[in-house]
């Protein structure tokens, strides 16, 4: 037991407590949020950025494909351009510019030569659809007016093409390190039937400044996270977790049916739904004890009754001449037969409890079966003047456990003996219910009161009235009946009012045609 103990406390600090797990998991969800910033703010900026350039160039493509005419798409032009920082061309089968807007800088696609355009007005031409190209660009000296050969297409000869006004400073023909641009060209036909090519360039601008920028920015805001994240996991953790340490703390009581609800119990929704639950067990846990000490007390009264008449019987026909009587011999038998009842009932109540008792279904005659219970009983009582009347509607076979069925109608009668009226009279009906075999035990007693009524069936459990010894059985047949019928899945209840009996039923499944033998 104690290496159980130590294993089982080795395991827990193994695991660790809620509250270290709410930390870390808060603490690696902040660490993942930043990972992720870093990477798509400084890794995957370039590639994400041009992806989305690419994206609006070509949106504005089709805008501009569904204008329909060049004076339309002449006016969209200039308001795309701008916004959207491109070079539009429209051209006609014979190059003819039908729409043009310089919005870049050093547009290429405006200084290619009549031989580089109608070489990309054919690619499209040839393919019959939307071309797209990534290009060098190439920008001269300030007061460079000679000609300016860019470097064209990537793995393709150079186009020569003239420079018409100076650029920015970055020496004679010289290419910007990751300066890059793109050409989208794609067919157009106007609503006159005019086939065109459209084009359109843009100049993807390095992010580098960008992203030291963003790396500066994000070295603050890691910092400043990080430490947010570590009071706000603190916070959290110690919120969340300390109603459940609370009602950790006090369910260790519950195994002495004492449980007080703790001061951060109803924080939560679902942590007051648990306390409410194990203050129910806590209640629950303290009734079946004292049941139980009342079952004690009351099995022991009624092992004590026959124990004390054999005996005394016993020593009267030992130690008294004449004594040695029929009668008396068969007063010993009875309660003989009577302890053996008790304990017999005793050990099946204890292996019911336990799941031990296997259950043989089978079709048989109930009726038949109800019959000879009645008639045993009515014989062994009506010494007493108790009399068990048994009224069947038609002859009834079920499916279900001969044996364990008729514990539950000898149970039941017995139970209806020990509290029937004055009239000592007990009533067994037997009738179909809905495509059930449905039976009926009725006594003439006081009745159940309506408070009482959810509860007789509990185990351990008695009515108020003073314990009274049994007629028949043991005074665990409702325990017994309840166990029984619900290993059969078979409903069954009780209907009682105060002054007027009560009435325990229950139904079992009706076998078929072919089962029953009709």
């Amino acid at each position: 037991m104690k290496r159980n103990k130590e294993t089982g406390g080795a395991r827990r600090l193994a695991r660790g407590g809620i509250r270290t797990r709410v930390y870390l998991y808060l603490m690696l969800f902040g660490v993942l949020l930043i990972v992720l910033l870093w990477l798509f703010q400084t890794v995957f900026l370039d590639s994400f950025y041009r992806g989305q350039r690419m994206r609006q160039v070509a949106a504005t493509a089709d805008r501009l494909a569904e204008a329909g005419d060049t004076q339309t798409m002449q006016e969209l032009a200039d308001s795309l351009a701008v916004r959207n920082d491109v070079s539009i061309l429209l051209l006609d089968g014979e190059l003819k510019r039908l729409v043009n807007v310089e919005g870049t800088r050093f547009s290429m696609i405006h200084r290619y030569s009549a031989a580089q355009l109608r070489e990309l007005a054919e690619e499209v031409q040839a393919q019959g659809g939307t071309v797209t190209r990534e290009v060098v660009p190439a920008f001269p000296e300030p007061g460079d007016t000679e000609i300016w050969e860019p470097e064209g297409f990537p793995g393709r000869e150079g186009f020569p093409g003239r420079v018409g006004t100076p650029g920015e400073d970055r020496g004679r023909g010289a290419v910007w390190e990751n300066f890059t641009a793109y050409i989208l060209a794609r067919p157009v036909t106007l609503d006159d039937g005019t086939a065109c090519t459209l084009l359109l360039y843009t100049q993807i601008t390095p992010v580098t400044a960008t992203v030291d920028t963003l790396r500066a920015e994000l070295v603050i805001i890691t910092a400043v996270v990080l430490a947010g994240m570590l009071l706000l996991a603190f916070v959290i953790s110690r919120r969340v977790t300390e109603p459940i340490i609370e009602t950790n703390r006090e369910a260790r009581a519950l195994a002495r049916a004492a449980y007080r609800r703790p001061k951060h119990a109803d924080d939560y929704r679902e942590i007051a739904e648990l306390n409410d639950t194990l203050e129910k067990a806590a209640e629950e846990l303290g009734q079946v004890e004292k049941l139980q000490h009342e079952l004690i007390a009351n099995i022991s009264h009624d092992l004590r009754t026959p124990l004390t008449m054999i005996s005394g019987y016993a020593e009267v026909m030992r130690d008294i001449p004449g004594e040695n009587t029929p009668e008396n011999m068969q007063t010993v038998i009875d309660e003989t037969a009577r302890l053996t009842t008790l304990v017999n009932e005793l050990l099946d109540f204890s292996r019911m409890q336990a799941g031990t008792v296997a259950m043989s279904i089978a079709p048989f005659d109930l009726t038949a079966e109800t019959a000879a219970i009645v008639a045993r009983v009515d014989k062994m009582v009506a010494k007493d003047g108790y009399v068990v009347r048994f009224e069947p509607a038609q002859s009834l076979t079920v499916r279900a456990d001969v044996t364990r069925i008729g514990q539950v109608i000898y149970n039941l009668i017995g139970n209806a003996l020990t509290y029937t009226g004055a009239d000592r009279t007990v009533t067994v009906t037997q009738f179909v219910r809905d495509g059930r075999a449905r039976t009926e035990i009725r006594d003439t007693g006081k009745g159940i009161a309506p408070d009482e009524l959810p509860l007789i069936w509990n185990r351990y459990y008695r009515t108020r009235e003073t314990h009274r010894r049994a007629v028949i059985g043991s005074g665990l047949g409702l325990n017994i009946v309840r166990t029984v019928l619900e290993q059969h899945h078979a409903p069954y209840g009780v209907e009682s009012a105060v002054g007027s009996g009560t009435v325990f039923w229950f139904e079992l499944e009706l076998a078929g045609e072919d089962e029953s033998g009709v």
